[in-house]
């Protein structure tokens, strides 16, 4: 069982990451320094003091404006922040609960679901590919553009995971169900790009799918691609009749991925990982 206390603690961990994540995001691609350049406003270029600095609360205390130019403030930088200390909830939840679908290594690392190690391994193992997801999402919304040093990072966590499977499971059949998957996903996101020319799906896409089949392993991954296409063409079409989009508009796929992964990934500890929110009050 996960107490207040914890909970607490894990969402203003996640507000901090969340605001830190937004540096990363905004400065991605530009020549300005992510870990030694000082926070600025993004209007009037101020250096930000110490007390504008605080997650959620200063954007609420400046009425979501810059205290020098007054200009609104992003709601890109609090939405970040948000759903990054959510998703620390809810996840700090699944994994106290051991509800969280096993990841390829366990349960041999650190004891398993059931103890103290086995289960901050497991949360952090999933929180990694959340925070993933947000980067990438959050920079394909905005720049119609998959950044690919954090896809590359957690194809590597997740190859790495599988290797540990693979030493665990004493077979080369253990990898053959998310080989099948992670290669098949990534041949077809391939595909479409290379055969529409970029007009049906970006380059980058197919290393997201990639990444999510590697890491999720074959059926979360599956659920969650196929999860990805409906959302997508639901959001698509909902958009085109509301006038939002033409025919023609493409629209960044990144998210409803990521999305999908991790809808799958919800679904997956199964609905019972609602019964905490009871029980934590």
């Amino acid at each position: 069982m996960v107490g207040i206390v914890i909970l607490i603690g894990l969402a203003l961990i996640g507000l901090v990451v969340g605001s830190f994540l937004g540096v990363v995001i905004r400065r991605s691609g530009t020549r300005v320094g992510i870990i030694r350049g000082r926070s600025f406003c993004p209007r009037c270029r101020r250096t930000l003091r110490w007390f504008e600095l605080f997650p959620i609360l200063s954007f609420l205390a400046q009425g979501g404006r810059c205290r020098s130019c007054r200009q609104s403030i992003p709601f890109f930088y609090p939405a970040v922040e948000i759903i990054t200390a959510v998703i620390f909830v809810v996840l700090g939840i699944a994994a106290g609960n051991s509800m969280l679908p096993p990841p390829p290594f366990a349960p041999d690392v650190l004891g398993g679901s059931g103890t103290l190690g086995g289960s901050a391994a497991w949360f952090l193992y999933y929180v990694f590919f959340a925070l993933v997801g947000v980067i990438v999402s959050f920079h394909d919304f905005e720049r119609r553009l998959i950044p690919l040093v954090p896809v590359r990072l957690a194809i590597i966590v997740g190859i790495g995971a599988q290797f540990f499977g693979l030493l665990k499971a004493g077979s080369i059949y253990f990898l053959l169900p998310t080989m099948a998957i992670a290669g098949g996903a990534f041949a077809l996101f391939w595909s479409l790009w290379f055969f529409s020319r970029g007009r049906a799906m970006g380059r980058g896409d197919a290393d997201v799918a990639l990444a999510i089949g590697l890491y999720l392993g074959p059926s979360t991954a599956a659920w969650g691609l196929l999860l990805a296409f409906w959302i997508g063409a639901v959001t698509g079409i909902v958009l085109v009749l509301m006038g939002r989009l033409g025919m023609k508009s493409r629209i960044p796929f990144g998210p409803f991925l990521f999305g999908g992964a991790l809808v799958s990934l919800c679904i997956s500890t199964s609905w019972a990982a609602l019964n905490p929110f009871l029980h934590v009050f």
